[in-house]
């Protein structure tokens, strides 16, 4: 089975918050309880090792996932135990790591109810080849936030 690095990183009105992403052996991502937390004081180098850091936790070919163990990780982190609260004022980026190639995509959030709830990709997405300056990394992560509602 073909590996790529998988992350989601959220954006909070006060932090990043970024979580590793393993797939599935039978295809799909999951979220891990490999979750970090970081101001948005952060300078992009220090985010960008982060996001590095966390793409290399990524795994393929997993058979299951704590998911409980993953959902108090995310409530720690994120200091929100429901997830009307983790979705209010917050934005949702996926990163993916492919032999060099990295894919950020944006998404909109649609909230806890309704027809358009969670959060949905976007078209458009940024791809750029394995940075020369690491800290393009965080700079893109940026970006895309700024393309998600």
């Amino acid at each position: 089975m073909k590996h790529f690095d998988r992350i989601g990183v959220y954006e909070f009105p006060d932090k990043y918050v970024i979580v590793t992403i393993d797939t599935l052996e039978q295809g799909g991502g999951i979220h891990t309880d490999q979750i970090s937390s970081i101001p948005k004081s952060v300078d992009n180098l220090e985010l960008s090792e982060l996001i590095l850091k966390h793409l290399e936790l990524s795994k393929s070919g997993i058979k299951n996932v704590d998911r409980e163990k993953a959902k108090k990780e995310l409530i720690k982190a994120t200091g929100l135990k429901t997830l009307k609260a983790q979705m209010k004022d917050s934005k949702y980026v996926s990163l993916n790591r492919n032999n060099g190639i990295y894919s950020i995509g944006p998404t909109i959030n649609g909230g806890t109810s309704g027809p358009k709830k969670g959060y949905h990709f976007k078209k458009e997405k940024i791809e750029f080849n394995e940075p020369e300056i690491i800290s393009e990394i965080g700079i893109n992560i940026k970006k895309g936030f700024k393309l998600s509602e």
